[in-house]
């Protein structure tokens, strides 16, 4: 799989995610959260918009992360399109524990609900 970023403000970030949204993906998916966290970023938008499958090691990753954001008092939000991952994220009520949104200016739009305070690094 790979990730590429792309900072909307100072307190949001948008992390892009093509291909596979596995196991053998999940080392470089927890990188790039603990960054963007100790980064300060208070709104981590994942689009998987072109992620062509999720197993249940990276769902269950999305439900830790949002945990652990929320802790920090940071949201995150999924962008998703219609097909299979959508088909899983519904299945398993991810919608539950994280929003998810048909398109990142939705996801922007909800962006603008989280407080201007930033987000501390936490301490290793």
């Amino acid at each position: 799989m790979m990730i590429s970023e792309q900072q909307v403000s100072s307190d949001v970030i948008i992390e892009k995610m093509v291909g596979r949204f596995d196991q053998t993906a999940l080392q470089e998916y927890k990188w790039r959260m603990d960054l963007a966290i100790n980064a300060g970023y208070r709104y981590i938008i994942l689009d998987v918009t072109d992620v062509t499958f999720i197993d249940s090691a990276a769902l269950g990753w999305l439900v830790l992360t949002q945990r652990k954001f929320s802790r920090v008092r940071g949201k995150m939000g999924l962008v998703v399109r219609d097909g299979f991952v959508r088909d899983i994220l519904n299945l398993t009520e991810i919608g539950e524990w994280l929003p998810v949104f048909r398109s990142r200016e939705d996801a922007i739009a909800d962006s603008r609900n989280v407080s201007d305070e930033k987000v501390q690094p936490q301490e290793s």
